[in-house]
């Protein structure tokens, strides 16, 4: 090589040292670039990965806060104990409901404390205790008693849980709750469902179970497999709205007490009392052998009822009538009571203070009376029913001065049905009314005629019972029938009978202020069976009444008894007092006329005057005595 040449190739070298420089660097710079962008990437991970963990450490301490909240604020009690059950824990609710500080319950048993004194377990039984983990039956809740540091005993409602704490130890979770108001709440009500479910199927006053308690009882014993027979004794007490009249309502209720607490001491642990009504009472009697145990039993029942009630410093006498019966194949409730209410009927037809049985006899009397119910509706709408007329003879002129209507129905079949047994289907159909409402028409329309023949002094009378009279159109319809005839209305009586339960406040009572417009409207008001009742002198008082009518049971001992005697006389003399008439019915021999006539009452009526008769045959016999009367002038 020249040595020309030699600066040359130093430059070159340089040259391509240069370059190989600046590649490097360039290189190097590169690689710097690019780490310095993973750097910043690292650093932005980074700073995410802190921005992360700092809001979940902050969400963390957030959810702590409210953890602490809600155990410190919750109304429930909560502690966290050991599996020995050991508190480790407890918020302020748990703390509050012991009436015991943290410091006070931590490291302690709650059966050490929260149980009453009487009932803390002794200290083996405590230090022995253990959970059952997963025990289903400690999730559940349970109530109780526990005991506050004061002694106040409260009920706690406890349910246990389970978990694992960040050492992995086992630990219980139970939360309390003081449920004692609950509990209280619960009692009462429990209470009050008893005294309803008690009141539903038990009379009130008396404590005897109602008719709803009978029909349940009845049931279940006729639906027992061995089908014993049921019997029934059906009791209703004889005059017991004298004894409210006389003493008063309290009284009433006193006697009925009285009667329940001697039906219940007689009758045997299976049977029942029970009361279906005002004075009513059935018992119920399983496995009875016969009637003749049921008549055995009646015996001693009204034996023990006769037995007076102290009341007041006076004696009331109760006393009763029983029907009995006996089921037999598929019976049934109402009609077995029916069956013993009949013979009921049968018991006070005979004079009260009976007892009577359901037996073949009756059963066939009865079986009749219900064929007579099914007819007379129809007898009854259908103008099947007749009216016959009994005369009342005025005793100083011998003349007949009235007629009183008796409706009669002559079966097709079984002939003429007696009153005793027509006015109870009547009743018994709801029919009261519309039968007096018959009466009625066949009255007006004999005065009618007693008018055209020339009878004007003799007067009619039919009979109004407590149902005509609170019939809407009795009144109007009388009016209407009376005006349109033209007949005098102080010629027509209504007859209403003394025991008519008017209510306490008898002046205005709805029957009562229809007797009042009849009485303003001109007809005569006559009291019917006076004197056998305690109301007829507070009726005279109350009522707007212009005549009493004698009970003919007074005046058929009249002769023989001294008291129906001095009652007749006293009734008499007060009537003429106030100026009323007095009607004497059930006359049957002269003898007792003359007494009559003797204390001073002047109408009378009775078979010694004539029976009741038909319509036509009245006026033959009106003739008939008025031509005597004429010979005897003569």
């Amino acid at each position: 090589m020249r040595l020309d040449a030699l600066p040359q190739f130093a430059l070159a070298l340089l040259l391509l040292i240069l370059v190989i420089s600046f590649w490097v660097l360039l290189r190097e710079n590169r690689k710097l670039e690019r780490e310095s962008v993973q750097v910043a990437k690292r650093c932005e991970r980074l700073k995410a990965g802190l921005s992360k963990a700092e809001a979940a450490q902050s969400e963390t301490l957030r959810q702590s806060e409210f953890y602490r909240l809600a155990s410190e604020s919750a109304p429930d009690g909560i502690v966290v104990q050991d599996m020995t059950g050991r508190i480790l824990w407890s918020n302020p609710a748990f703390c509050k409901m012991h009436l015991r500080s943290a410091d006070e319950v931590r490291g302690k048993h709650p059966l050490e404390f929260a149980l009453p004194s009487d009932q803390t377990p002794d200290a083996d039984v405590i230090a022995s205790f253990a959970y059952v983990d997963r025990d289903a039956r400690l999730s559940s809740f349970e109530v109780i008693e526990n005991q506050r540091s004061n002694g106040e005993l409260f009920w706690n409602q406890t349910s246990v849980s389970f978990s694992k704490s960040r050492q992995g130890e086992d630990i219980a979770v139970q939360v309390c709750r003081d449920v004692t108001k609950q509990i209280e709440q619960t009692d009462k009500l429990e209470v009050l469902s008893q005294k309803l479910e008690h009141e539903a199927k038990h009379d009130e006053l008396t404590g005897a179970s109602n008719r709803g308690a009978f029909r349940e009882y009845f049931d279940e014993l006729v639906g027992a497999p061995d089908q014993a027979p049921v019997g029934i004794l059906h009791i209703d007490l004889d005059n017991f709205k004298t004894i409210n009249d006389t003493h008063g309502h309290a009284a009433g209720d006193a006697v009925l007490v009285h009667v329940t607490n001697a039906l219940k001491d007689s009758v045997r642990p299976t049977d029942m009392v029970s009361r279906i009504g005002g004075d009513e009472f059935v018992i119920t009697c399983p496995r009875t052998p016969d009637l003749e145990f049921l008549g055995d039993f009646t015996t001693q029942l009204m034996k023990k009822l006769s037995v007076p009630i102290k009341w007041r410093g006076s004696l009331i006498s109760c006393e009763a009538s029983i029907g009995a019966a006996i089921s037999g194949e598929n019976p049934v409730a109402e009609e077995l009571l029916a069956q013993a209410d009949f013979a009921l009927y049968e018991a006070k037809r005979g004079g009260r203070n009976q007892a009577a049985t359901y037996d073949t006899s009756m059963k066939n009397r009865h079986e009749t009376r219900l064929q007579h119910s099914n007819e007379f509706a129809d007898a009854l709408n259908t103008d099947a029913l007749d009216c016959y007329f009994q005369p009342k003879l005025a005793m100083d002129s011998g003349d007949i001065v009235g007629v009183e209507a008796l409706v009669r129905w002559h079966h097709p079949k079984d002939g003429l049905i007696s009153p005793d047994e027509l006015l109870p289907i009547a009743k018994g159909l709801g029919l009261m009314a519309d039968l007096d409402l018959r009466s009625m028409s066949f009255a007006l329309r004999e005065r009618q005629k007693l008018v055209e023949a020339g009878l004007k002094d003799v007067g009619v009378a039919f009979n109004a019972s407590p149902e005509l009279l609170e019939h809407p159109d009795f009144l109007e319809r009388l009016i209407c029938e009376v005006d349109r005839a033209n007949l005098e209305r102080s010629h027509i009586a209504i007859e209403v009978l003394e025991t008519t339960d008017l209510g306490n406040r008898a002046a205005s009572s709805c029957q009562a202020t229809t007797i009042r417009q009849l009485h303003d409207a001109g007809f005569q008001i006559h009291l019917d069976g006076f004197g056998v009742g305690f109301a007829g002198l507070s009726h005279l008082a109350s009522l707007n009444v212009t005549g009493v009518k004698l009970d003919r049971s007074l005046i058929k001992t009249l002769l023989a008894d001294l008291t129906s005697q001095k009652i007749v006389r006293k009734i008499i003399e007060l009537s003429n007092d106030l100026s009323l008439s007095v009607i004497a019915e059930g006359v049957e021999d002269p003898e007792t006329a003359r007494m009559l006539q003797d204390m001073g009452c002047n109408i009378i009526q009775g078979y010694w005057i004539a029976t009741p008769m038909p319509a036509r045959a009245l006026h033959s016999w009106l003739e008939v005595r008025r031509r005597q009367q004429t010979r005897k002038l003569a």
